[in-house]
């Protein structure tokens, strides 16, 4: 049996005419007037799916598409057994079911296991690692316009003193202990954790909190990031999401590499959003237990809303969007707390 079609060489995508001459044990394509027998079974071809042309592979890499794809199958489907994709695809409650578990088993993954995996292996990095990862990023901050705190020696005081005060001393002796740098930049009022265990905090904000209770409310977040490894749970899980969707859908590039990259940006903006609640939850509990106002919290989390509107044009993106929860429901949160 003899079939025209089109042989791409490897690593080359161009296609080029051929002819392939099939029997029994091996096959024979003729292209560019160059002729290549190959045993039957040192080729693979792809599972029938629908009407999509079927695809001959060889051991080189090289690449064969029949013109008439339907006597191909017939003469394949001769001597080989149908796929499980092709038998499946006859059965069409099987198609359903299978897709739903497959989509099931995909969900279950990215809500479950990778959550899971990502929180086992987050708490048994090494602290050097993570006091390297803080390292590198106090660097970059450096470098990127991050400076020595222009406070007065009083404000700068204030803060070290709120610090010594609330921080439990768990978090100040943990293998990567929690200490405090306060620093000026032009980002404006803002505070946030890194993984070695460094609390950032802005000149800005120390000058925005209208009491001690406020700014120990937004230092008392970031130390929740701390005591619930979240810094470097984020870090491993984008690892593990990377690699899985890049495990999904194959060696990507153009749309897919798009696709891929939305995907897991959605997912991380889930992920921390979850962790600011965790956080927030974490804040509250710690300013009960010392008698401090969440009153005071409401009222700083509400500046910082203001102020992250104003340096952010008005703009009010949709919460998934974000990675922070709205602001109105984590407030509303606080006060259900009092």
């Amino acid at each position: 049996m003899q079939l025209n079609g089109y042989y791409q060489f490897p690593g080359r995508a161009a296609r080029e005419a051929a002819r392939l001459t099939l029997n029994q044990r091996h096959l024979v394509l003729d292209c560019n007037e160059q002729r290549q027998i190959t045993l039957l079974n040192a080729i693979t071809v792809t599972d029938a799916l629908g009407t999509i042309p079927l695809t001959l592979t060889f051991a080189d890499g090289g690449r064969f598409v029949p013109e008439d794809d339907a006597a191909f199958r017939q003469w394949w489907q001769q001597q080989r057994r149908p796929g499980l994709v092709h038998r499946l695809e006859q059965h069409g409650r099987g198609v359903l079911l299978t897709l739903l578990a497959t989509l099931a088993a995909i969900a279950f993954y990215f809500w479950v296991i990778l959550p899971a995996a990502s929180r086992i292996l987050a708490e048994h990095i090494p602290a050097y690692i993570e006091r390297q990862i803080g390292q590198h990023t106090f660097t970059l901050l450096e470098h990127s316009g991050f400076s020595s705190s222009r406070l007065t020696p009083e404000q700068q005081q204030r803060v070290n003193r709120l610090f010594s005060e609330a921080i439990s001393p768990e978090l100040k002796e943990a293998p990567t202990p929690l200490r405090l740098k306060v620093l000026h930049f032009s980002g404006g009022a803002n505070a946030f954790m890194l993984a070695d265990g460094t609390l950032i905090v802005s000149d800005d904000l120390v000058r925005m909190a209208k009491s001690d209770d406020a700014l120990m409310a937004v230092m008392l977040h970031e130390a929740g990031h701390h005591e619930y490894r979240h810094v470097m749970r984020m870090l491993v899980r984008s690892s593990l999401v990377s690699l899985s969707y890049l495990w999904l859908t194959g060696d990507v590039s153009g749309i897919g590499d798009t696709l891929l990259h939305s995907a897991a940006f959605v997912d991380q903006m889930k992920f921390s959003r979850s962790m600011e609640r965790e956080a927030d939850a974490y804040a509250v509990a710690q300013m009960k237990a010392q008698g401090r106002s969440l009153a005071d919290m409401v009222a700083v989390y509400r500046q910082l809303e203001q102020s992250a509107q104003k340096e952010g044009g008005g703009i009010n993106l949709p919460e998934w969007m974000n990675t922070h929860p709205d602001m109105p429901a984590r407030i509303k949160a606080i006060q259900a707390a009092e």
